[in-house]
C-alpha cells in the first residue's frame, strides 16, 4: 500500500485546492464517534468541519476514486457467496460437501474483502460487466485459493489473516488483465488459441499488473505481486518472466494451482472432455514440481470428494 503522508489541516487545504486527492489513513473519531471515514475523498468542506476538532499533522494516502456504492457492493458480495453455495464445486450433495466451517469462513472473507474495499469492488465489477464466465472462474479461483491456502496453515499451526486477505483478493483479480486483452480471447478455450493468440494471451499477467498498480495505495504490495506472479511455476516453465523456485511467492503458486483446477474443471485447458474431477486430482497431485507440495497437498485434502 501507499506509504502515508502527514500534513496539517493548513497545508493539506491547497493540495486538495489543486486537485489532489486524499483520504485518510485511519478513520477521524470525535467524541467517540466516526466523524469521516477512511473512503471518502477529503474535501475543503471536510477540513473545514475538521477545524477546532483536530490538532497538529493528520496521516492520508492518495486516493483514487470510485463508482461503486454500498448497495453495488453488497450485490457484488451477494452473487459471490450464491457462487459458493450453490455451485457443484462446493456442494455436490448432501452427503460430500466443501466442510461447513470453511465455506462459513470463505463467506466471511467474501463479504469483509468486497465490502471493505471499495476499489477492488469496482475492478470486479469491471470484470463482470466484461465477462461473466471470467467473473465465474475469478471468484473459483479466489475460493480454491483461500481453502488451500487455509489448509496450508493448519498442517503448520499458524493463522495468518492477513495474507488470508492478500491471496484472496489477488485470486479475485488474477485475471484482470484480459480486460486489456480482446474480448474473444476471454470467451474462448485457452487450448483452442492459435499460436499468434497464445502470444497475446501470454501478455495477460503484464497487463493486469498495470491495472492494480493504480490501485497501489488500496492493495498491499504482495496482493499485487500475487497477481504478477501467478503464471510463475517451480521448474521455471510459467511467465511472464520464467522465474524459478523461491523466486516465486509461494502464494502466488497456490493461486496458479487454484487457476489451473477450475480451468481443467471447466475443460479449458483440455481436449479430453472425458476428463473426471478425479483424473484432474491425479494429475495435479503429481504436480509438486510446478506448484510446491504443501500447496498440492492441501488442494487434494480439501477437493478429494469431487468425482
Amino acid at each position: 500500500m501507499s506509504d502515508t503522508e502527514k500534513y496539517t489541516l493548513r497545508q493539506l487545504a491547497p493540495l486538495i485546492q489543486q486537485g489532489g486527492k486524499y483520504r485518510l489513513f485511519k478513520p477521524f473519531l470525535y467524541n467517540g464517534q466516526i466523524f469521516l471515514n477512511i473512503e471518502k475523498i477529503l474535501t475543503e468542506s471536510d477540513l473545514m468541519r475538521m477545524e477546532g476538532k483536530c490538532f497538529g499533522p493528520i496521516e492520508v494516502v492518495p486516493a483514487i476514486e470510485h463508482n461503486v456504492n454500498d448497495r453495488i457492493r453488497d450485490s457484488i458480495a451477494e452473487n459471490c457467496i450464491k457462487i459458493l453455495k450453490t455451485s457443484q464445486l462446493f456442494h455436490p450433495s448432501e452427503n460430500s460437501h466443501l466442510e461447513f466451517n470453511k465455506r462459513k469462513e470463505c463467506e466471511k472473507i467474501i463479504s469483509g474483502v468486497i465490502k471493505g474495499n471499495a476499489h477492488l469492488a469496482q475492478k470486479l465489477l469491471e470484470i463482470y460487466q466484461f465477462s461473466k464466465k471470467l467473473f465465474i472462474h475469478s471468484v473459483n479461483v479466489s475460493i480454491f485459493s483461500f481453502v488451500i491456502t487455509l489448509g496450508m496453515q493448519e498442517k503448520r499451526k499458524e493463522h495468518n489473516a492477513l495474507v488470508l486477505e492478500e491471496v484472496f483478493s489477488a485470486a479475485l483479480l488474477h485475471d484482470i488483465g484480459f480486460l486489456k486483452l480482446p474480448k474473444e480471447l476471454t470467451e474462448k478455450r485457452r487450448v483452442d488459441y492459435s499460436p499468434e493468440e497464445v502470444a497475446i494471451f501470454k501478455t495477460y499477467p503484464v497487463e493486469g499488473r498495470e491495472i492494480v498498480l493504480e490501485l497501489s495505495n488500496v492493495l498491499r504490495k504482495r496482493t499485487i505481486d500475487f497477481i504478477y506472479q501467478h503464471q510463475e511455476r517451480l521448474n521455471g516453465s510459467g511467465f511472464p518472466q520464467g522465474l524459478k523456485g523461491n523466486t516465486i511467492d509461494e502464494m502466488a503458486l497456490v493461486i496458479g494451482l487454484a487457476d489451473d483446477f477450475d480451468l481443467f474443471l471447466s475443460k479449458e485447458i483440455t481436449n479430453s472432455q472425458k476428463i473426471t474431477a478425479s483424473d484432474i486430482m491425479s494429475r495435479l497431485a503429481r504436480s509438486a514440481s510446478f506448484y510446491g507440495t504443501d500447496a498440492v497437498n492441501s488442494l487434494y485434502t480439501w477437493f478429494r470428494y469431487l468425482k
